[in-house]
């Protein structure tokens, strides 16, 4: 043991004056980045090249070969009357769905913020439709719609209101669809600004309430500019996740009636894998891209003003 001792000693002191090489650090590095960096390689910027080209070709089933049409696709797109149509279904689901989910789940937040006896089972149930895939949510609904057997078509008959066109009518059809994504992801925005709300400072609102403040006026001047960094990321993540909806329109009206809650993400998948038009498909997904990236850049700004100013 006495001999080991200084060795160890003089191991730690070389390891002190020599330290790694570059060379052996770059080693290290590639080791541990290295099948990171390959997967996402093979399954993200391989995938998104591809795509990238085949968006600017035309695909032909007959002789199976892609012909180079530059922006041809492109040019269709902006041209066509049912791909503006879509993107105003898109627009309208995004921002509706989105306001009515952010304004109720705000409200559901402050309302459990009473605690009132029994809350935590409701809230327990409250959160059980995000834990539901789109898909099934989709057909669940399809089926509590449908005008020959459905239960809330029933429902409606009972209080004098017979063959409601839940889905059949293009008037109605994107509303319900609205809807029912309001019925399943309210309760993540509540879940977020519900969290919130737990870690505001509570001396806050008792120096406010000493000074004569009404609740109504703390909700005003200092629960809600308090929660807005909270509101705002909820607000975020679901207009980008509502903007790629697909699941639950497939699901649920399948695009009709005549596309009159067809996206852009079933619009792309209906080109692509019904039509077989891969290069246009590619076309309106790189929109989409395109349209995200910028419009979640200029929120991202808009956050961080807001923090600014919060500060």
């Amino acid at each position: 043991m006495a001999a080991t001792a200084p060795d160890a000693k003089l191991e730690r002191s070389s390891r002190t004056l020599f330290p790694a090489g570059p060379t052996q650090r770059r080693g290290e590095v590639l080791l541990l980045l290295g099948p990171c960096v390959l997967y996402l390689v093979a399954f993200s910027v391989y995938p998104l090249a591809v795509s990238l080209i085949r968006s600017f070709q035309e695909y032909d089933s007959r002789a199976d070969s892609w012909t180079w049409i530059w922006f041809g696709n492109y040019q269709e797109l902006f041209t066509s009357p049912e791909f503006w149509q879509t993107v105003e279904h898109t627009a309208v689901f995004t921002f509706g769905g989105v306001a009515i989910q952010v304004v109720l789940g705000t409200a559901l937040a402050l309302f459990f913020n009473q605690r009132l006896r029994g809350s935590a089972i409701v809230r327990a149930i409250l959160i059980l439709p995000m834990l539901l895939t789109p898909i099934v949510v989709g057909l669940m609904w399809r089926m509590l719609l449908n005008p020959e057997w459905g239960m809330l078509n029933w429902l409606a008959g009972q209080v004098g209101f017979h063959n409601v066109g839940w889905l059949s009518d293009p008037g109605t059809a994107l509303r319900m669809l609205i809807v029912v994504d309001c019925w399943q992801w309210t309760p993540f925005v509540f879940i977020i600004v519900y969290a919130r709300l737990q870690t505001l400072p509570q001396d806050v609102f008792e120096a406010a309430e000493v000074d004569g403040a009404t609740w109504r006026q703390r909700t005003r001047y200092i629960t809600l500019p308090l929660l807005a960094p909270a509101i705002v990321f909820a607000a975020v993540f679901r207009g980008i996740d509502a903007f790629r909806t697909f699941d639950l329109v497939y699901g649920l009206t399948n695009g009709g009636p005549v596309q009159a809650t067809s996206t852009l993400s079933f619009e792309a998948f209906q080109n692509g894998f019904q039509y077989f038009r891969y290069g246009y498909a590619s076309a309106i997904a790189y929109v989409m891209v395109l349209t995200a990236a910028i419009g979640i850049t200029l929120l991202f700004k808009v956050v961080r003003v807001r923090r600014e100013e919060f500060a």
